[in-house]
């Protein structure tokens, strides 16, 4: 996701092809960032979705582990799904992101948002969710401490 003049991005494009393997020309300068940020968001909703959900089938007795297999391939399907509820129902925090560095984000796509006047209800209670986790001092955890703010903190190990 790349912004600026066609001929600029064209020329990055010679050097990102060995690193990158999706490289999108998304419009003017800023927009490769916009649209990182666009990505944020839906990861930041997803990863609270799949978290929130995951809680749910537990208490009603669910086996959530099994949840991805049954909704693979629909349109609940996603590879936070998969990957994540799998993660939530074992308590796998191991680090491959951090709910603060998430909040940096979300932050930067509640600012544009105010910049263009769009209303942002879902993603604003997404951020205060990472806000509240990172408070607790859980900003450096995983997305899968996100467990904590439905299972609290008695069902996490240490």
């Amino acid at each position: 996701m790349a912004g600026g003049e066609a001929d600029d991005v064209a020329d990055a494009h010679n050097v990102l092809q060995y690193v990158a393997t999706n490289y999108t020309h998304m419009g003017p300068v800023g927009a490769g960032q916009t649209t990182k940020l666009i990505h944020q968001v839906l990861c930041g909703l997803n990863f609270l979705a799949v978290a929130e959900a995951t809680q749910l089938a537990q208490d009603a007795g669910v086996d959530a582990a099994k949840i991805p297999t049954a909704l693979k391939g629909g349109r609940a399907d996603s590879a936070i799904l998969q990957e994540y509820m799998p993660r939530y129902v074992a308590k796998d925090c191991r680090r491959t992101g951090r709910i603060d560095n998430m909040v940096k984000d979300l932050n930067g796509a509640q600012d544009l948002a105010r910049r263009t006047n769009t209303a942002m209800p879902m993603t604003a209670i997404c951020a205060e969710v990472r806000r509240l986790l990172t408070a607790a001092g859980l900003g450096g955890e995983d997305q899968a401490a996100l467990m904590e703010y439905f299972a609290g903190p008695e069902d996490l190990p240490d």
